[in-house]
């Protein structure tokens, strides 16, 4: 008789991962950007990068489709909106399609949570701006392409964050009872 057969193992799945989540300003300067480990791991590289793929990407009008170039192994899906360039980085085996979903994710997602995609405004609600891209993305893996959970969850993580506002019912009482401590603690004193 023959020995027990041993079951495949499942085939290895390639999972789409992202290198980097950029968004620079007219100027190619950083507004915020997420590296995944092992890509660009200091400083300088991540400049020089940042360099040379605004430069590659400005020339072009990338308004109203998102666009993509490929150069150093590495192919970005970008776009940019009034004074904003948004980049999606990854390998350059990656599936160009479910790169621009992660770009369409992230423009439409800060979209739907900041009153418009600008500069001013990325750097007035920076948190918000890094709370999306970490729902986005994590470790270089794809978590979510739907933008309207995505800024869902960002607007609950902010709400948890904010301090909770008093009514103003409350908030006379509060006045008042300190106002009544403050004279009880001064009457004592005499």
């Amino acid at each position: 008789t023959h020995p027990p057969t041993q079951p495949l193992p499942p085939p290895q799945a390639d999972v789409p991962s992202v290198a980097c989540v950029l968004i620079l300003d007219a100027d190619g300067q950083r507004i915020c950007c997420k590296y995944s480990k092992g890509h660009f791991p200091t400083l300088a590289e991540q400049h020089a990068f940042e360099k040379k793929v605004f430069e590659k990407s400005s020339r072009t009008n990338a308004k109203s489709e998102a666009e993509i170039v490929v150069f150093d192994n590495l192919v970005t899906v970008y776009k940019n909106s009034s004074d904003a360039w948004f980049f999606v980085v990854s390998k350059q085996n990656e599936n160009e399609l479910i790169l621009a979903s992660v770009l369409s994710a992230l423009c439409d997602a800060l979209a739907l949570s900041l009153r418009s995609l600008d500069k001013r405004a990325m750097l007035d609600s920076y948190d918000t701006v890094l709370l999306t891209i970490d729902e986005l993305v994590d470790g270089g893996m794809i978590l979510e392409t739907d933008a309207a959970s995505i800024a869902s969850r960002v607007g609950m993580k902010a709400a948890q964050s904010e301090p909770v506002a008093t009514s103003d019912s409350s908030s006379s009482l509060s006045a008042a009872f300190s106002s009544a401590k403050e004279s009880l603690a001064r009457s004592l004193l005499r």
